[in-house]
């Protein structure tokens, strides 16, 4: 199912060239549009859309891609304006995944006007619930141990629960705080298995700890 929310995110440049030492008042304009979220695992969605406008004569726009290149697909469309204005658009276009979050792409723009390609950077952002949920020891010279439930996430999870099947916590020993899991002392009766459950707003994930009074303890965490 498709969970969206729509939004826009626009960066415009606008530049003027010069002829012969003279400003030349037509301004060629460029920006990258983001209008919705993305989400990892739903219909095929435009993950950004390059768009440049100009006079007389119509840019050349097109992706810079790198690891995506086999993932991503460009679609452009070109419209001239009665008064002479050309506008040029190219939209990224996939089914989103996990991994595509934070990948760099650039737009390319050449036109008549400028005597070097335009770059611009743009990273692709794909929201997902936690994939890889961690219980790894946190310091805290306070506590006798302290355990930190992390989440792989996009938006990060901000929602955690801890239990245990072989003990009720919290309790006079174990103190939990958000993401963190307290023993307030050590002792054999608190040996076990300690689950926290990470979510955010499209789903949640499953981490664990194995304790074991005196031995090293070990974190079994989750993938989805």
């Amino acid at each position: 199912m498709l969970v969206s929310s729509h939004f826009m995110i626009t960066i415009t440049v606008i530049s003027y060239f010069y002829r012969s030492g003279a400003e030349d008042t037509r301004p060629l304009s460029w920006r990258v549009d983001v209008d919705s979220i993305a989400v990892a695992g739903c219909q095929e969605v435009t993950l950004a859309t390059c768009t440049v406008i100009s006079e007389k004569t119509a840019a050349r726009v097109s992706w810079r891609l790198g690891s995506l290149s086999d993932s991503l697909k460009p679609s452009s469309n070109n419209v001239q304006h009665l008064d002479g204005i050309f506008t040029v658009s190219s939209s990224l276009i996939a089914v989103p995944t996990v991994q595509m979050n934070q990948q760099l792409v650039q737009c390319v723009i050449t036109h008549d006007t400028r005597k070097a390609e335009i770059e611009i950077d743009h990273r692709i952002k794909v929201h997902y619930p936690p994939q890889l949920v961690t219980v790894t020891p946190f310091n805290d010279p306070s506590y006798a141990e302290v355990f930190q439930c992390e989440a792989d996430a996009n938006p990060p999870a901000t929602d955690f629960t801890w239990h245990s099947k072989h003990v009720t916590i919290p309790n006079d020993a174990i103190e939990i705080k958000g993401n963190k899991l307290y023993f307030l002392k050590l002792s054999s009766d608190l040996n076990g298995v300690y689950f926290c459950n990470a979510s955010n707003m499209y789903g949640a994930g499953v981490g664990s700890l194995f304790w074991h009074q005196g031995k090293k303890t070990e974190d079994y965490h989750s993938e989805l």
